[in-house]
């Protein structure tokens, strides 16, 4: 009997895990497709000299039933004690926050925010916006200290023109009461997790890994290449192009962006207003800015958030706190997320601005240098499942087409997610499984809660 083939469309986590579990099936022969000349998508991870890098810091931690032993079996894993903090009115605090700190560095802010506690049902605003709704659930004092800064940096919008969605996905905590209650009972597992897991030469060699048991099972993984025609009949897949040779799949899986997949598709219900809709739907690029550094260490964190908009950074790490592995004893380098053009001028004035925190000491930076996505966050702006929706609903319509992942459902999914929807996407397959059941299994993906 004839192989199924199928057709996975982009090599980032989603793409690759989906192949690596297809690829298991002797029945199925699987084809990845990448158009860069690396795996990895957004989640890349690269060497350079003596070190191996990610594109910013990638943790694995799940609340998933069985998804880390999972991983497990495709690459080893160290257990790392998760430490982060927040820089806050020129002091650092731990993450959770802790109300002994708050009180004690910032008295202040503390009375304001009781205060807030105790009104703020008096001021419920209409839960339409991001800002609305973290204001109703932390009050103004607490929503302007760690919120407001923060998203207008990461994803350069106002707060009152993205979607509460927004904060839904983002923000592990529900309210200010479930942080209090957990920080008094010391129970912050639903808010942070306390362990994460890390491959000991980084995302990189998990990515390599998986690439490499799609080939052992006779799958293949090519870059470089792109799908540039798939032709759709009576809902079914008729064909696709990859360049210009023409295959005939029985199922494409496609976890690349929603505009880019649309434009290949040949059908007529495919209409110029759904190639609007997926066009509306935009991405934030994010620009990571690595200082190597003639030092062992430099943060006593993992990573450090900077909400405040004074800073032209949002996030630094340092990958020597997710392995030891991952470069020579006597250098570290720490990562520095913008999204801020990285300038000359910004990158000193970033430097200057580490320095004058005592994060960095000039003297110990051997190189710079820069690395770049232009489509990383997607941006909830109020009104976005609008054209989300149709282009969606339009691409499930197809028999043996499945849309998944970050880009491929513009959805906000942490790595443990991608490996859960890519592992239920192949079951799905395999199974021989209705639409209907696609769609319980969506309900699914959409119930995905951030815990970092």
């Amino acid at each position: 009997m004839a192989k199924k083939q199928v057709l996975i469309l982009g090599a980032g986590i989603t793409g690759l895990v989906a192949g690596y579990y297809l690829s298991q099936n002797p029945d199925y022969q699987v084809t990845v497709v990448e158009k860069e000349k690396t795996i990895g998508g957004t989640a890349f991870g690269f060497e350079y000299k003596d070190f191996t890098l990610d594109f910013g810091p990638h943790k694995l931690y799940t609340e998933l039933p069985g998804i880390i032993d999972e991983i497990k079996k495709v690459s080893i894993l160290l257990k790392i004690k998760k430490t982060n903090s927040i820089f806050l009115k020129n002091n650092i605090y731990d993450f959770p926050l802790k109300i002994t700190q708050v009180a004690t560095k910032m008295p202040l802010t503390a009375i304001k925010a009781g205060v807030d506690i105790l009104t703020k049902s008096f001021s419920k605003k209409p839960d339409n916006s991001y800002e609305n709704f973290l204001l109703n659930r932390f009050g103004k004092t607490m929503y302007d200290l760690s919120f407001k800064d923060y998203a207008q940096k990461v994803w350069t919008s106002k707060p009152t023109e993205l979607d509460k969605e927004l904060a839904i996905k983002r923000v592990a905590i529900s309210n200010i009461f479930e942080l209090i209650k957990g920080i008094l009972f010391k129970d912050t597992k639903n808010i942070s997790a306390e362990y994460f897991y890390y491959p000991p030469k980084g995302i990189k060699q998990l990515l390599d890994n998986l690439a490499d048991k799609i080939k052992n099972n006779k799958g293949k993984v090519l870059l470089k290449t792109e799908v540039s025609e798939i032709k759709i009949k009576n809902n079914k897949i008729e064909s696709a192009k990859l360049g210009k040779k023409k295959i005939k799949p029985d199922y494409i899986i496609s976890t690349i962006y929603l505009d880019s997949i649309l434009k290949t598709i040949k059908d007529t219900k495919n209409t110029p207003s759904l190639q609007s809709h997926a066009d509306s739907l935009k991405y934030q690029g994010v620009n990571v800015l690595y200082l190597v550094l003639n030092k062992q260490k430099a943060l006593k964190d993992c990573w450090m958030f900077f909400p405040e908009k004074k800073f032209m950074f949002h996030r630094i790490s340092e990958q020597k706190s997710f392995s030891p592995f991952m470069g020579p004893k006597n250098k570290t380098v720490l990562m520095v997320e913008t999204t801020q053009p990285t300038t000359k001028e910004n990158i000193n004035k970033i430097i200057s601005q580490l320095a004058s925190i005592n994060i960095i000491n000039p003297k110990d930076i051997e190189e710079t240098f820069v690395k770049s996505s232009t489509r990383t966050y997607p941006i909830y702006k109020k009104g976005f499942q609008q054209h989300m929706n149709p282009v969606i609903q339009y691409l499930e319509s197809i028999d043996n087409f499945y849309t998944i992942g970050r880009p491929g459902l513009f959805n906000y999914n942490n790595m443990d997610q991608c490996w859960d929807m890519a592992k239920k996407t192949s079951e799905h397959i395999q199974q021989g499984r209705s639409k209907q059941d696609w769609q319980n299994t969506k309900k699914y993906f959409n119930s995905y809660r951030i815990v970092d």
